[in-house]
């Protein structure tokens, strides 16, 4: 049985109510939940005050922090008790109204703010919700970077407010950062004459489309532009199930090629003109190429999932390929440490220096306008010598023992070529290679495999699969 935690907090007009949260909301990257049965006002509030009490030990000077929020229906109650927890800490706050996470990530870095919360859930349903924080820079705060501190604090916090801090004179300044994000992204851009089909799944990425559409000329066939009347499919477009529509919209309207964005923006996905999904590994291909021409020599970063095409692309073209584990929090650290120009995840996630080391959604989309122009060739051509190979996509296998799992695969593949345990387990041979992990939240093996041949593939797969029945 989950614990839940209950606690008195002062509130507006200085009344108090009984509290409660649920811990299971504190995820690895983000807090999240159903709303308002795991994540409610109360919760927002403690966790608020919990983000000021960690970053913020130092009450004598001015704190600015961002606050943003997606278009969920239940985001401005949560905001409004965020805001009121940063204030009930003296904090001041910069209110950028709806936004994208990578809009909210542009405003956290062109304010030059402490850091930011985003009210979102990402790509989950509707029902849910949730708050990303981040510190100076929009640098993620996870669970290795603060995260857990300010659950401890959250979940254990006094019901005074802070000695002689009211929070009454705490300054909301409301900042609409639209048209200098969408000026960012245009700056410089070339863009080919194109029709595009553009899904961004109900969420907050359509305003910006259709901005850039306005000031740089293409023709735009929107699709879940949000307010939606109707919820046509999920929010995360990696699963085929949510691109049905984008697909079918492709080919009646004749678009040169689709764009899907999840629900907060900081992944696409991309299609040709025949509806074919062009894979995220394609895509960043394609990118890492165009920066390489960019800054000749320097590091790219992928996941250890990343199909071989990728950094067979990165040394081809002069740069440095590095390898690394899933997840934005530790490509994001990566991307610093080793002042790398890009990096991409096969989930559709896409990192640029340019973006100031973080991941977007639409900035991925208006570079690869810029590749389309320069290289005046349509999608599915520039793709074709990236499809190399066969790959299984990521499989998942419930095993009872993960780690027992991983070292009887270990063993099975004893004359293997190389292996690597950077995220998981990664066993390489010369005609096929796959990557075992296990996942951060259940009993799973998350598997991708890749071979020379589709019946290398498939005879890979069943002897993995055997082996994690024995």
């Amino acid at each position: 049985m989950v614990k839940t935690y209950f606690f008195e907090v002062s509130v507006i007009n200085h009344k108090y109510i009984k509290l409660s949260i649920n811990p299971s909301i504190f995820k690895t990257y983000d807090i999240r939940g159903l709303c308002p049965q795991e994540i409610n006002e109360e919760a927002a509030y403690a966790i608020a005050r919990g983000v000021a009490q960690f970053m913020f030990r130092d009450r004598d000077s001015k704190h600015r922090v961002v606050v943003a929020m997606d278009n969920r229906d239940s985001s401005p109650m949560l905001k409004e008790s965020v805001l009121r927890g940063l204030r009930d800490e003296g904090v001041s706050i910069i209110d950028a109204g709806v936004a994208t996470t990578p809009m909210f990530y542009f405003s956290v870095n062109q304010a030059k703010s402490d850091g930011g919360i985003m009210i979102t859930a990402s790509h989950n349903p509707a029902q849910y919700n949730g708050l990303k924080i981040v510190s100076a820079g929009a640098q993620p705060v996870g669970q290795d970077s603060g995260l857990e501190e300010i659950k401890n604090i959250a979940l254990n916090l006094e019901a005074s407010l802070p000695s002689g801090n009211s929070g009454k004179d705490n300054q909301v300044e409301q900042v609409d950062f639209l048209n200098q994000y969408v000026d960012f992204l245009i700056k410089d851009l070339r863009c080919p004459s194109v029709k595009v089909a553009v899904d961004v799944s109900c969420g907050t990425a359509g305003v910006i489309v259709l901005e850039i559409a306005k000031k740089i000329g293409f023709a735009l066939t929107p699709l879940c532009f949000a307010p939606c009347l109707e919820v046509l499919h999920g929010g995360d477009p990696l699963k085929d199930d949510n691109v049905k529509d984008i697909i079918e919209a492709i080919k009646e309207q004749g678009a040169d090629f689709g764009v899907a964005f999840d629900t907060d923006g900081d992944r696409v996905f991309f299609f040709d003109k025949t509806g074919e999904r062009v894979s995220s590994h394609i895509i960043g291909s394609l990118l890492a190429r165009y920066y390489l021409n960019k800054y000749p020599g320097a590091s790219i970063i992928s996941d250890v999932r990343m199909p071989k095409i990728f950094a067979e692309t990165v040394v081809e073209n002069g740069g440095k390929h590095l390898g690394n584990r899933v997840g934005h929090a530790f490509i994001k650290k990566r991307m610093h440490e080793e002042g790398a120009v890009f990096a991409a995840e096969v989930s559709g996630h896409f990192y640029f220096r340019d973006f100031f080391g973080l991941d977007g959604g639409v900035f991925a989309f208006t570079r690869v306008l810029d590749i389309l122009a320069s290289e005046g060739k349509p999608l599915e051509e520039l793709a074709a010598p990236y499809r190399a190979r066969f790959q299984s996509g990521e499989l998942n296998y419930k095993v009872a023992d993960t780690q027992k799992a991983l070292i009887a695969l270990k063993s099975a593949f004893a004359d293997v070529e190389k292996f690597s345990e950077i995220d998981g387990l990664s066993i390489f041979y010369k005609d096929w290679w796959c990557n075992i992990r296990p996942s951060n939240t259940e009993p799973l093996l998350r598997v991708n495999i890749e071979a020379e041949t589709e019946s290398l593939l498939k005879e890979m797969r069943r002897k993995i699969e055997g082996l994690f029945l024995l």
